[in-house]
């Protein structure tokens, strides 16, 4: 299992914007209809601060999140937004626990 988090901050006039462009991954993931890919976005109560948890249940699972379009073109537009703070380098994770099965 390969799970990964990000966190950046972005200005406030582009939340709206960086929100639309989730939905968008988000869409083409539920479209895709995998069990092996699972992705949550988390925003602060600042309203700007996003937080990224991907979760692959393998490298070839990994490899289709990272080319889908939706996902290339959001990280684009974040990039030409000159977030407040830049993402961060992905930080991989190991799992401890779990209250439910994350692929079933």
């Amino acid at each position: 299992m390969i799970v990964t988090t990000n966190r950046y901050v972005v200005k406030a006039e582009y939340a709206a914007q960086n929100q639309e462009y989730i939905r968008r991954v988000m869409g083409e993931l539920r479209a895709l209809h995998r069990s092996d890919i699972r992705y949550e976005v988390f925003m602060q109560d600042d309203g700007k601060t996003f937080i990224h948890l991907r979760c692959c249940a393998n490298e070839e699972a990994r490899k289709v999140f990272d080319q889908l379009q939706s996902f290339q073109m959001f990280q684009a537009a974040l990039a030409e937004s000159r977030p407040e703070v830049p993402p961060d380098t992905a930080t991989h994770l190991t799992l401890v626990g779990s209250t439910s099965d994350l692929f079933s």
